[in-house]
């Protein structure tokens, strides 16, 4: 019994930092401002990394033209890998796009270099084939780099509308308002161009891995939310494909915690890594709370709880969703069971380094 109430106090007490008590402890922290300018029109590298992504491209491109920020001071370079087709279709698109195309692939890290080495803006905007730019996103990220402090801008994550995405912002805004963040979306990263690292052409998570390296150098990196682009959901076997690989990545990549400072250490072990345990330490706070149900109070709570969360989630992954407002309750459920489950599976892969480096789009 005793082995119970360890097990169940150590693995509730993990979850509960993960998911509550950190994002309550960013929220009391003091805010650390920073300087912004509306009117600060750098020039600006916008460098697309596509991969067999053809009509995705051709509408990514097409979009630029409503994008609210000066035409001359934007130059776009299109990075395509292998297929000869996405080359053409991108000239055909943007012809005033810069596109380099090679006939092996060589992953995005080591696309998104011959981008940076071809760009000549002073500010860099690395962004997937996938997601459509909102007319004012370029405006509202590069904005912060008036400020000498920020080297790097985060973009809001395109697909929109879940519970998960609801959680990702928030704590990023909290991030933000009290330092650096420690996660972005690789969809869109805004960078100084000159101070932006090479990838490691071996990076699963290359935007993890830059976040990291300029906390090293001590420089700020921030998330702005109005820097936002669409990109059309995907089903459940995509999202399993998707959190698996990138839970993989983040495993794969533990030795980038060394040398961090202490502060964004914290960070991202409570973020990013943080998370990596939740599948394994979940299963045993669900199960240890029904062993010890009987002895009541938080014990029999805590089990009620979890049994609240979980049936309705399983009963929509089974085809079954409950009615009413209890619906988006169950879809919810489903997603965290679902986002766990890839994690899980991600976590296994990266310990035997059977994540590839290359890895095929999920759209």
């Amino acid at each position: 019994m005793s082995m119970l109430r360890t097990a169940f106090w150590a693995s509730s007490g993990v979850v509960g930092w993960v998911m509550v008590g950190y994002p309550a402890t960013l929220a009391a922290l003091p805010r650390r401002p920073w300087e912004s300018d509306e009117t600060f029109t750098p020039t600006v590298t916008l460098i697309v990394a596509a991969f067999r992504e053809r009509e995705l491209l051709a509408a990514k491109l097409r979009a630029l033209s409503q994008l609210d920020y000066p035409a001359d001071r934007l130059e776009v370079i299109v990075v395509v890998d292998e297929d000869e087709e996405t080359a053409a279709l991108a000239r055909e698109a943007w012809p005033a796009a810069r596109v380099l195309f090679q006939p092996d692939r060589g992953g995005k890290p080591a696309a998104l270099n011959r981008g940076l080495d071809a760009a000549t803006g002073e500010i860099a905007i690395m962004t997937d084939a996938n997601n459509v730019l909102e007319p004012r996103s370029i405006r509202a990220a590069v904005r912060h780099f008036v400020d000498a402090d920020i080297a790097v801008v985060a973009g809001k994550r395109g697909e929109q509308g879940s519970t998960y995405d609801a959680y990702e912002d928030m704590i990023r805004r909290l991030e933000t308002r009290s330092g650096s963040v420690a996660a972005m979306s690789g969809e869109f990263v805004v960078v100084r161009r000159e101070e932006c690292p090479r990838f490691p052409t071996d990076a699963v998570v290359d935007d993890l891995w830059l976040l990291c390296t300029m906390a090293r150098d001590g420089r700020r990196s921030i998330y702005e939310p109005e820097a936002t682009s669409t990109e059309s959901a995907v089903d459940m076997t995509q999202e399993r494909s998707r959190r698996s690989r990138m839970a993989a990545g983040r495993f794969m990549m533990a030795s980038e915690l060394d040398g961090l400072p202490t502060p964004f250490l914290w960070r991202v072990l409570s973020h990013k890594f943080g998370r990596l345990v939740l599948p394994f330490l979940l299963p045993v706070a669900l199960v240890t709370s029904l062993a010890l149900m009987r002895r009541g109070g938080v014990y029999r709570l805590a089990a009620l709880s979890q049994l609240a969360l979980y049936g309705p989630g399983l009963a929509h992954l089974a085809g079954r969703p409950s009615p009413g407002p209890l619906r988006r309750i169950g879809k919810a459920s489903a997603q965290f069971i679902l986002g766990n489950y890839s994690v899980g599976i991600g976590v296994i892969r990266g310990a035997r380094k059977a994540q590839p480096i290359r890895w095929d789009p999920v759209r």
